[in-house]
């Protein structure tokens, strides 16, 4: 199948994965609740399954995107510049803030941090608040370029078996990892780009609509009754390693089920498109990024602000309305006008310098530099 017909087959928007990431920040924003003062939505270790299925999407998503395309300089080119309009300029940005608003209000700033943090938070090596989850992410756009080099050469017999040992090795040391590096979560990530290899090549069509609608459905009931602890077996929770001091991201029963959960929802079904699918839960996708970056203050302030004459559930729904219409801001005004300003001139420069290096090596002649198509689609990014 060529790449162009593979495209046609598969498009590369995917509306129900839009809703699961509206999905996992909502679960997120849910399990913050609590940590603030507010009445508790879910428990706050619950938000681990929240930042899993992100992982677990930009895996899906970077293999669904890239890997059936040809490793050229445009391409790479593309690839870097959608990274890097994605996440830096509102990750930098909140980042910013949270480091100003410590300034002027000290320790007691649920963001706050110091001189040190904000350094080690430019760096994409921090581990401060919510920002902890974006150096593991930003670290798999590296591993994931080597990865599409080595399938893109042709050398699947050796990279896939390599990569699967891989991940095994860093599950049986992952203790020893930091939990902001790459190998604490490797193999959430390439599950999801295993997973959107088997997209690619056709496996989801052995799946009907009833079956995958029914693993969505049945997935989200089992979440909630996990997560809420009526469970009706005990032991069972306890037997996959699930109680308050287990770490959601090592345990690779969650991990799977997760992926089976992420697997159906690339098959177009009734529930899906009615829960993931609708307009509201799209929308609220596109705002995923910064609704996970920015909520925790805005509902502390919301709570600090009208928890003493209203009722906490009416402070919850004001404080995520808030935290929504704040995230729809940062995305109309902020995220989307600084991806549209830096990817082309992103692109031109990786792609300059990719074709000078090459040149310096001697490895290819010099190519135009208008070759490197100046927009990228990013509709389905994570």
């Amino acid at each position: 199948m060529t790449t162009s017909e593979a495209n046609t087959e598969h498009p590369n928007i995917i509306p129900q994965l839009d809703g699961l990431r509206a999905f996992a920040a909502l679960i997120v924003v849910g399990s913050h609740t609590g940590q603030i003062g507010l009445s508790l939505i879910f428990p706050s270790l619950t938000g681990g399954f929240g930042v899993l299925l992100f992982f677990m999407l930009s895996g899906f998503l970077m293999g669904y995107l890239y890997l059936h395309k040809p490793l050229d300089a445009p391409s790479v080119a593309h690839y870097v510049a959608g990274r890097v309009a994605r996440i830096a300029p509102i990750y930098l940005l909140a980042v910013t803030l949270a480091y100003i608003a410590s300034a002027m209000l000290g320790p007691q700033f649920i963001y706050y941090i110091n001189g040190r943090d904000f350094i080690r938070l430019l760096a994409f090596s921090g581990s401060s608040h919510v920002f902890w989850s974006i150096p593991p992410e930003v670290q798999f756009y590296v591993a994931f370029a080597g990865f599409w080099y080595a399938v893109r050469r042709g050398y699947v017999g050796l990279a896939v078996p390599a990569v699967i040992l891989l991940a095994g090795i860093m599950m049986l040391f992952r203790p020893i990892f930091p939990g902001i590096s790459l190998p604490s979560h490797f193999h959430i990530f390439f599950l999801g780009v295993t997973l959107a290899v088997m997209v690619r090549s056709g496996v989801t069509g052995m799946i009907s609509s009833k079956v995958a609608g029914s693993i969505q459905a049945l997935s989200i009931i089992a979440l909630l009754m996990v997560s809420l602890r009526v469970w009706p077996d005990k032991a069972f929770i306890e037997s996959i390693g699930w109680d308050d001091n287990a770490v959601v991201y090592g345990n690779i029963g969650l991990v799977l089920c997760f992926g089976a959960f992420l697997l159906a929802s690339t098959v177009p079904n009734r529930f899906g498109s009615a829960v993931f699918a609708n307009k509201l839960m799209r929308r609220i996708g596109g705002y995923s990024f910064s609704l996970y970056l920015l909520h925790e203050p805005i509902l502390a302030a919301t709570g600090y602000l009208t928890s003493d004459f209203l009722p906490g559930s009416i402070v919850i729904i004001i404080g995520i309305c808030l935290s929504l219409a704040v995230a729809a801001l940062s995305f109309h005004w902020f995220e989307r006008p600084m991806q549209r300003a830096l990817r082309t001139p992103i692109a031109k420069l990786v792609y300059a310098v990719i074709v000078r290096t090459k040149q310096t090596l001697g490895w290819a002649q010099a190519a135009p530099v208008h070759v490197v198509e100046p927009a990228i689609q990013t509709v389905s990014n994570p």
